[in-house]
Formats: C-alpha cells, structure tokens, sequence
C-alpha cells in the first residue's frame, strides 16, 4: 500500500524541518504545488504542524505576523527579495514539543 501525497509529506516533515522548495525537490513537484497542499495539512494535523517563520537573508527580518503558508516575495524592511523559509516540521503524535 502507498502514502498519499499528503501522507508522504507528513512522514517527510516528521523527519526533518523543509521548506516548500525542499518538499517540491524531493516530491519533483513545483513549490506552488506543495504550497497549495499546505493549508490542508495545517487543518488536518491542527497544532501539530509546527512553522517557523520566513526570514531575509539581507537584513534578518523575521516574518513572525504573516500566516501565509508560502514564501514572501520580498523584505518589507530592506525591500530585497532574499527570502528563505518559512519552515515546517510535524511533531509526532503525543509529543509535547521538541
């Protein structure tokens, strides 16, 4: 029997914390893609979807207020479009943090 897409997703993100870019490398899918499977997985695993926010590698803003699940396109502080992240990681069930 084979893991759903979804499935697949969540035992990678149990592993490890990736990006979308990181899930789309491995799942050969375009970040857009896992992007738009994002939003199910937030509601499905509730508080055990654990994000880390997106931040410039120019300057170091944090984007701790956005709840988008996808990359912003660039720093609202120094303008530039060096953005990495957010990160995502799946706690495993019963687990009270990391």
């Amino acid at each position: 029997m084979s893991l759903t897409l979804r499935q697949t997703m969540i035992h990678l993100l149990e592993r490890e914390e990736l990006t979308a870019v990181d899930l789309a490398r491995i799942l050969l899918l375009t970040p857009r893609e896992v992007e738009e499977h994002l939003p199910h997985l937030q509601k499905s695993l509730k508080d055990r979807l654990e994000i880390s926010p997106a931040r410039c590698r120019q300057c170091g803003y944090a984007f701790r207020e956005r709840r988008r699940l996808d990359t912003p396109g660039r720093c609202p502080r120094c303008r530039q479009e060096l953005v990495e992240g957010p990160w995502f990681r799946v706690r495993a069930p019963g687990a009270k943090g990391w």
